[in-house]
């Protein structure tokens, strides 16, 4: 039975880490998350880890390797879980079509999953969280621009399932991410 992909998109604070958490910590899907890339090539050139550097290593990543070259980079991890044969697995953070394309050329069957929330409701959200992506005045409207800039308008467009975060509590929203990930897990 083949593996069935979900790759999680929306803008900052719509809710995708959350989503991920209830996948991986509630039914113990496996998951994969992007931005480990951008942590990782932090690291390696020495650089710390903070919004703006991972903010700038990004940008770079996509100038040297193409739009792409995110999902290429994260793509042998993510072959590395199919040796467990999950069901399902969770790709969390695509950012550009193109990356949606790649992984949709190399993996069997993805689907795209995109969480959507009001702008004045994400920047609540992410003002009040203390994350290492954000920690200046202007770190939201900065990563804002440059994740637009990335394709992840566009990319929000080509999903298959949506998931509509507002004017509802944390409880509301993991019923509906529990019915997705129930849907998606029945049509095995």
């Amino acid at each position: 039975m083949a593996t069935i992909f979900l790759a999680i998109t929306g803008a900052q604070g719509s809710g995708k880490s959350v989503f991920t958490y209830i996948a991986k910590d509630k039914y113990n899907i496996p998951t994969y998350r992007l931005g480990n890339i951008i942590i990782e090539e932090c690291k390696k050139r020495g650089l710390e880890i903070n919004g703006r550097n991972m903010g700038k290593m990004s940008s770079v990543l996509r100038y040297e390797g193409g739009k792409q070259v995110i999902a290429s980079k994260a793509i042998s991890a993510i072959q590395k879980e199919l040796e467990r044969k999950p069901k399902l697995l969770i790709i969390d953070g695509i950012r550009s079509h193109e990356e949606l394309s790649y992984f949709r050329e190399k993996l069997n069957d993805v689907r795209l999953v995109a969480i959507m929330t009001s702008l004045k409701k994400r920047k609540q959200r992410v003002e009040a969280r203390k994350r290492i992506d954000l920690g200046k005045l202007g770190d939201f409207e900065e990563r804002e621009q440059r994740e637009l800039a990335f394709g992840l308008g566009d990319v929000i467009t080509k999903a298959d399932y949506f998931i509509l975060n507002e004017n509802i509590n944390k409880e509301e929203f993991v019923k509906q991410i529990e019915n997705l990930l129930k849907q998606v897990l029945a049509e095995k």
